[in-house]
């Protein structure tokens, strides 16, 4: 006897439907790997403080934050006035009480009076950020905290090397057992692509020496040293410039020997002018270079370095 026989109904079951391809959720997931990374290669870029890069990525974040909605200015270099001698941009704010002000010096203190459009008054904000954020890193991974400081103004990014930390007492020749310093040092200068100007001071002791008549003398071969250091390093020797201020720049009380240390000095300063200039320079080439046919930028920050 059949099942038909007997009339009862076999009911074959229905598979289940099998997606085809990966879950949906991994598209998301995808995504997000992707901006991850694309973060991660920004943060790599901007760690070498190349001020080409650093400027086309504020562009690209301001952009991206809502910076198109802003007014367009087809001539933002109209809005900077003629670049002025450098020799009066270059005040030394960190000297001193009842030392005379030098004109402008006010002003540079403050930030105001610059001319400058408030796009590269943040950008240089930013890279004097960057600027002191990375020297400072570089003097607590090496110990230096004893005999280098790092003091950030609105001017500028000032890195003061005790004397004793690179030179012996009334000398400018830089120590063997010193010149790591300055080797691991220009690792970092030579990535800041904007000028840095180098100078050297000293305490109100006089000194006269064969070699050195007097503490200007040797303040200038201190910080010609420091320079000539960097350069043999990779430094870009067109973005240096070398000052010799001997005790006229104090920053601490030549009334002790701790104070009278402090002024034993090599100064690198990095200038919010500067900053500007290069940001301005790095600007006009990007545009050019649009114009051209979008060719490769040049080389930049080496506009500034006159004086």
């Amino acid at each position: 006897m059949s099942m038909e026989d007997t009339g009862e109904v076999v009911q074959q079951s229905t598979p289940a439907p099998v997606e085809e391809g990966a879950p949906l959720w991994t598209v998301t997931f995808g995504d997000m790997m992707s901006l991850l990374l694309t973060f991660f290669i920004l943060l790599f870029s901007m760690s070498e403080l190349k001020m080409d890069r650093f400027l086309l990525a504020s562009q690209s974040l301001r952009e991206a934050m809502g910076g198109t909605a802003e007014e367009t200015i087809e001539d933002p270099m109209g809005l900077m006035p003629d670049p002025v001698d450098p020799d009066l941009e270059m005040q030394n704010p960190g000297k001193m009480d009842g030392a005379g002000e030098a004109p402008g010096a006010e002003a540079a203190t403050t930030g105001e009076g610059t001319g400058a459009p408030d796009w590269a008054n943040r950008l240089a904000e930013a890279y004097l950020d960057a600027i002191a954020a990375q020297l400072k890193e570089y003097i607590e991974e090496n110990g230096l905290e004893d005999t280098l400081e790092v003091e950030r103004l609105a001017d500028g990014v000032y890195l003061r090397i005790q004397a004793t930390a690179l030179f012996g007492s009334g000398d400018a020749v830089i120590r063997n057992d010193s010149e790591w310093l300055l080797n691991t040092l220009a690792e970092i200068t030579r990535e800041i692509d904007v000028r840095v100007v180098i100078s050297g001071h000293a305490d109100n002791v006089p000194i006269s020496t064969a070699r050195y008549a007097s503490n200007w003398e040797l303040s200038a071969a201190r910080a010609a040293g420091v320079a000539h250091a960097l350069v043999q390093q990779g430094q870009n020797p067109e973005l240096l410039r070398v000052e010799s201020w001997g005790e006229y720049r104090p920053v601490d009380s030549n009334g002790s020997a701790e104070g009278r240390a402090r002024n034993r000095r090599v100064e690198l300063y990095y200038a919010r002018a500067d900053i500007i200039a290069a940001a301005r320079a790095t600007l006009a080439t990007v545009e050019a270079d649009e114009g051209d046919g979008g060719q490769e930028p040049g080389a930049v920050g080496a506009a500034p370095a006159g004086g």
